[in-house]
């Protein structure tokens, strides 16, 4: 097993030249990425949040290093092309929600403390001085938007609805129970009611143990958060922060409604936001259903502006001028699978048109700027690309394809943008020009395999996109083991504009294995019909896509070692390892993270169940839908697995549920299958995106390892080895 190598130096002439290395696991440590940005209304200057891996060495010899990750701003003089990044805040916390005042000269964001809730800031944009918090309020502040005066902000919190006057149109969904029929609010929290009272003192002793989660009282079907149960429900609701010598903060909305995405008309009379269409349907039910709002600046009058049963519309925002309102909008008849557009309508919400098109690539975000253009990012064809649509409706590129564009921000004529690329995963730029160096330095020394772009055409007709990837410093003429590496979704996106596996793919690359990975039918960025191709077959149809593709590069590429595959993917394309390895014995080894093998269980134990109608058309107790799921379920073919797999769940994953990994693995175990089972503590869905590092590093390390075992060790070793020793740029995570 050789998963431990070591550095080689190479002379050339009177000089020592260190070769370029792969890259290693550590690296993971190094990458820093740009959040969002925020560019001033003149085009002067741009903010942006970093984030980054910190990293504190043990406190005793005995001890592990500590990771944790921050988000610092940093601004950037855009009137020079020789000025340099200055880091604005420092420190382990999270800052966000950028928001430049309309005069530009000051910054508003939302900083988290994980001791504390999230609260909104201000600082000069023009001179010294610290940021001070100009909110305080019980359940946090987020989403600061400025009035067109400078003067003053809204900002929106959470509520629980137990704080909220009044009583709300929707059910409780509480059988043979109404709404406060017990006394909620106490003066006194000594009032704790009696186990031995009347009845009314009965609810208010339960409420209080309630209160506690001991126990939790679960009454909604929505009941399951990311890490946890959900707890108590919770309305957004609006705030206006007045700026001076002493922020006054003035509640604005008091109701049973969602204030979503709120922000001031270009005149500061009104106020634009996305809520349920009427108010009179849980939240829990009308999920996935907005219209938007609008309301007079002090709160009065809110009444709908733009809605229609057949459309969720949000990201409200007015025109310049204030005569027109843009929109994005997706058909509510299969939200699954339908591509979110841009809308225009009047200012008072009518003669909506829709910009773009429900069968192009869905939009990600939308801006517009004084003139009047549109500036959005979609996925398509493997990266993220950012489009302009001018005021005639004429769309052109600013960035295209296979780049990726995450976040973006204009103003002043300019539009500044983070890219992803295959040869550095995260960079700011503004017109064609870096303005970054956020991961340049430690890059410079490494080697970066580039993946290798190819087509297919499937019986159907269906064009398949997909890349192959060499082993790090590959020798001619030499055969390696490949990794087919899926995504999951199943309607995500994965390609050389894509991020979040721009590490995984270039470590397997260092350890010698190539990688092949693609777009199976029910991937996005390929419109509507491409998406929608996976309906009721998340299994052979995609399958059979994944396995053409290794197929075809197998026959362009020598390299291909066909009897050494091996298979992984996460989420969705756990759900596909288990059912390939179901299916085919053809990968030497797999690994299963985090995936879903029994679709009629997970419809009660995911909160992502509504994948079970959206993408099956019914649900587990409708015979002919409980005949479908079981036949697209991994569990049902588990006898026919006999390739070596791992299976990788979080203990705290809510989204897929760990019971799912549990009866994969315990059915394998009873067959004394070859099998191992890997569970984290604490660890959520997004463990590989946003986990605990050590854990990240722990779970890419293991599916590693796990392959060894099964690569008959005949590669021969990389032309430059990999070293795995902790440099001082580890410990020492800094902005270029």
């Amino acid at each position: 097993m050789r998963i431990l190598r070591i550095g080689v130096t190479l002379f050339c002439g009177c000089a020592l030249l260190l070769a370029k290395q792969p890259i290693t696991m550590g690296d993971l440590l190094k990458i820093a990425r740009v959040t969002e940005v925020q560019v001033a209304p003149d085009g002067g200057m741009a903010v942006y949040g970093v984030q980054t891996i910190h990293t504190e060495a043990a406190a005793a010899p005995s001890g592990d290093p500590n990771y944790s990750y921050r988000v610092n701003l940093w601004s950037i003089d855009l009137r020079s092309p020789n000025a340099k990044p200055v880091q604005l805040t420092y420190g382990e916390r999270s800052d966000g929600g950028l928001a430049i005042s309309p005069d530009g000269r000051h910054l508003a964001f939302v900083r988290a403390d994980s001791k504390k809730r999230p609260q909104v800031w201000v600082m000069s944009l023009t001179g010294p001085g610290e940021p001070r918090m100009v909110t305080d309020l019980e359940n946090g502040a987020t989403g600061p938007k400025w009035r067109h005066d400078s003067q003053a902000l809204l900002v929106a919190s959470a509520v629980p609805v137990g704080k909220l006057p009044g009583k709300p149109e929707f059910s409780l969904e509480r059988p043979g129970r109404d709404w406060w029929d017990f006394d909620r609010n106490k003066k006194d929290e000594a009032e704790k009611g009696s186990p031995d009272g009347d009845l009314r003192e009965i609810r208010d002793w339960l409420e209080h143990n309630a209160e506690r989660n001991d126990p939790s009282d679960i009454t909604r079907i929505g009941f399951l958060a990311e890490l946890s149960l959900n707890n108590e429900l919770r309305e957004t609701e609006l705030y206006r922060v007045d700026l001076g010598a002493e922020p006054k903060t003035v509640k604005l909305t008091d109701n049973f409604r969602s204030h979503e995405g709120a922000q001031y008309s270009p005149t500061g009379d009104r106020i634009l936001f996305a809520a349920d269409p009427n108010g009179k349907e849980h939240p829990d039910r009308a999920e996935g259903k907005s219209a938007i709002w609008v309301t007079n600046a002090d709160g009065t009058q809110e009444r709908p502006l733009l809605a229609d049963a057949g459309y969720s519309f949000f990201q409200p925002q007015f025109t310049a001028d204030g005569k027109h309102v843009i929109v994005l909008g997706v058909r509510t008849d299969a939200q699954g699978y339908r591509q979110t557009m841009i809308g225009r309508c009047d200012a008072d919400g009518s003669h909506l048109m829709w910009l773009t098109n429900d069968g192009e690539p869905g939009v990600q975000h939308v801006e517009v700027d004084a003139n009047g253009q549109l500036y959005f990012n979609q996925n398509y064809h493997g990266g993220q690309r950012l489009m302009r649509l001018s005021a005639d409706g004429k769309e052109s590129a600013v960035v295209d394809a296979p780049a990726g564009v995450p976040v973006f921000g204009i103003g002043g004529g300019k539009v500044v943008y983070s890219q992803v690329s295959v040869a550095n995963p995260n960079e700011l730029f503004v017109g064609g020009r870096q303005l970054t160096a956020l991961n340049e330095e430690w890059l410079k020394d490494k080697e970066i395999s580039l993946p290798e772009e190819h087509w297919i055409t499937r019986p159907d007709g269906m064009r398949v996109q997909y890349w192959v990837m060499k082993p790090t410093h590959a020798g001619a003429g030499q055969k390696y083991p490949w990794v087919m590496d899926m995504h999951g979704g199943p309607s995500a996106m994965w390609g050389p504009g894509e991020f979040s596996m721009w590490h995984e793919f270039q470590l397997f690359c260092s350890f010698g294995y190539g990688v092949v990975y693609g777009n199976p039918r029910g991937s996005s960025a390929y419109g509507y019909e491409f998406q929608h191709a996976n309906y009721k077959d998340w299994g052979d149809g995609p399958m059979a896509d994944v396995m053409a593709t290794l197929d075809d590069a197998i026959a362009k590429d020598s390299m291909i070692d066909a009897d050494r595959l091996f298979l992984t993917g996460g989420s969705y394309a756990g759900y596909l390892t288990a059912w390939m390895v179901g299916h085919t014995d053809r990968f030497k080894a797999a690994a299963a993270l985090r995936g879903v093998y029994d679709l009629a269980t997970f419809f009660g134990e995911g909160n992502a169940y509504r994948l079970v109608p959206e993408e099956f058309g019914g649900y587990p107790w409708e015979p002919e839908t409980r005949q479908l799921l079981e036949r697209e379920s991994p569990l049902t073919y588990v006898a026919n697995i006999k390739t070596p797999l791992m299976i990788i769940h979080g203990s705290s994953d809510n989204r897929t549920g760990i019971v799912q990994g549990e009866m994969l693995f315990r059915a394998l175990k009873q067959m004394n299958r070859p099998v191992e089972y890997i569970r984290y503590p604490g660890a959520g869905h997004e463990i590989t995106r946003s986990g605990a590092p050590a854990q990240r590093m722990d779970h890419m390390l293991r599916i590693v390892e796990f392959f060894e075992r099964y690569a008959d060790n005949k590669r021969p070793a990389p032309k430059v080895p990999v070293t795995t020793t902790t440099d001082a740029a580890v410990q020492k995570t800094g902005v270029q």
